[in-house]
């Protein structure tokens, strides 16, 4: 491999320690990781290199990185709600849900540098300045549902005069102002009326209601935030701040399902896949025209978290599993969606239950009933499988007790990764959830991740830390003489807090389809060559799948 100072390299080892001299007794100066981005620095010394690399420079061995980049997911710690960075061996960045504050933005900005990205029209930057570059280009963002803790924290980010969206997915369902002379108009029909606020819904041939008025086009988007321009609606704002921000021209919205098959761009040509598997769409006829509609399952947060997006990524040998907020209602419906059966699995794991609890008080009857029920369980979960098994899952739902003990052993991964909040009600996740994710997971190790985990440590030193080194920028604020001072000041406090947000609580996943690392950072490392918590994946060709490299089993 030809060396170039300009060329971009990345490192191809699990764990790799830099050093500031060219020796393995070197001082370490960090602990990089499997498909951390370098540059080389035009010096070489036997078997070693001089790189630059998370901030530092120095030394590394020649055959500890090469030239491929290497797809990497990284699970944001963003509080309450979701929120997933994702790049591509192509270098194309896809941010799926932003939670709902702004740690998503945080992150990006310490992630793409943006405080001190200079670009045109922005802070006095002209186009003919020395530096002036163009605004970042994420190609695609994905709303998986319109839940507040999945879809807010876009604002901010759609707003941004240095960020420029492609394409924003959702799943059609738009929460919309609807009008008393609307809700009139339908009173008293049966077979017709407004679901709450997401539009009309109407009762099909199988008797069932379905949602009507699913935005489907980029033209149904914009007119739709274009009839409510003071509209409190969240979601719609939220959309209003990517329309309005000159950097998103030429800015698409597309309403994503089943039938779309694949993420425009990752159709399988490609070293990365991207498999929709939801939301399911089904065909109903009203006033004369057929419509793609969405099942009503439940209540309304019921039918909107139910009707997720549902990704499944592929690279090489490893399937990802990424299912936004999946309930036991929706996860019924996809199974019998996938595996063609009529009755719902929850109702089926009831009356196993139910039969169970009472020991060896069973009639003949009821043993047959028993047997029945478990051989249908075993049958749907053989067959969701093929499906919906994968490796890895983001956990539907940040961990809460809605779900389905079934569609979990029909993904049967190895790792979950969790997504929940420090301070919320909901008290995700839920101790079932994780005794299920644990029982249901495959190998004799299941492993789980927990964003809010990932960030606890030994009486919160880290936490107080970081609150003194603010206060501390915040007193040499206020003490500042010039503008320029002050301005550079609240730069680094900004620099600082995106720093604590990307550094404390991800999750990353990093992989070429073949070797694969889910990592987390260290809040209080033993030294600078061990500041990631590494877990490796091996896949074992004997049996066709990939297992947990258990070091404890090493020796």
């Amino acid at each position: 491999m030809a060396l170039s100072k300009s060329g971009n390299y990345f490192i191809s080892k699990t764990s790799v320690v830099l050093r500031k001299t060219a020796s393995p007794k070197g001082t370490a100066l960090n602990h990089l990781i499997f498909g951390d981005w370098l540059r080389w620095r035009g010096e070489t010394k036997g078997a070693w290199q001089k790189v630059r690399c998370r901030g530092n420079e120095g030394w590394i061995k020649t055959s500890e990185f090469n030239n491929q980049r290497i797809l990497e997911i990284n699970f944001v710690d963003i509080g309450q709600g979701d929120g997933a960075h994702i790049v591509t061996p192509e270098d194309k960045v896809i941010v799926i849900d932003a939670g709902k504050t702004e740690n998503m933005f945080r992150f990006l900005s310490w992630r793409y540098n943006l405080h001190n990205r200079k670009v045109a029209g922005v802070d006095g930057v002209k186009a003919s300045d020395s530096g002036a570059r163009k605004p970042f280009n994420i190609e695609q963002a994905v709303i998986s549902h319109p839940d507040l803790d999945h879809y807010y924290g876009f604002r901010n980010l759609f707003a941004h005069p240095k960020l420029k969206f492609g394409t924003v997915f959702h799943n059609g369902i738009v929460e919309r102002p609807v009008s008393k002379a609307e809700k009139n108009s339908v009173k008293g029909k049966k077979n017709i009326k407004y679901f709450s606020d997401l539009g009309l819904a109407v009762k099909g041939d199988n008797g069932k209601f379905y949602l009507l008025d699913v935005v489907n086009s980029n033209k149904a988007m914009r007119d739709l935030v274009k009839a409510h321009p003071k509209t409190s609606k969240k979601y719609l704002s939220t959309m209003r701040a990517a329309v309005d921000n000159p950097a998103n021209k030429g800015l698409k919205f597309k309403a994503l399902s089943a039938n779309d098959k694949h993420l425009p761009g990752f159709d399988g040509t490609g070293q990365v896949t991207i498999d929709i598997l939801g939301p399911v769409t089904e065909k109903v006829t009203h006033g004369g025209k057929n419509h793609k509609a969405l099942r009503k399952i439940g209540n309304e947060g019921v039918t909107k978290n139910g009707h997720s997006v549902v990704f499944q990524l592929k690279i090489g040998k490893l399937k990802v599993m990424l299912g936004g907020d999946l309930n036991t209602e929706s996860e019924d419906y996809l199974l019998r969606h996938y595996c063609g059966i009529n009755e719902d699995t929850s109702h089926l794991e009831s009356v196993v239950y139910e039969l169970r609890a009472k020991g060896d008080d069973l009639t003949e009857d009821e043993k047959g009933e028993l047997q029945v029920a478990e051989s249908s369980l075993a049958a749907i979960v053989s067959k969701g499988r093929q499906t919906f098994q994968v490796d890895v899952a983001k956990a539907c739902h940040h961990g809460s007790h809605h779900f389905s003990e079934t569609f979990l052993k029909a993904i049967n991964a190895i790792a979950v990764v969790i997504s929940s909040g420090d301070a919320e009600a909901y008290s995700h996740p839920r101790p079932d959830a994780l005794g299920a994710f644990g029982k249901y997971g495959r190998g004799h190790r299941p492993l789980l991740f927990s964003t809010e985990i990932a960030r606890s440590t030994r009486e919160f030193t880290p936490v107080f830390k970081f609150y003194e080194r603010i206060k501390k920028f915040e007193a040499d604020l206020k003490s500042a003489q010039s503008k320029r001072e002050k301005a550079r000041l609240q730069k680094e406090i900004e620099q600082e807090k995106s720093r604590n947000v990307a550094v404390y609580g991800m999750i990353t996943l990093r992989t070429d389809g073949d070797t694969v690392i889910i990592a987390q950072k260290i809040e209080e490392p033993s030294g600078k060559d061990r500041k990631w918590d590494i877990q490796e994946l091996a896949f074992n060709n004997a049996r066709g799948e990939f297992e947990y490299k258990d070091r404890t089993k090493s020796h």
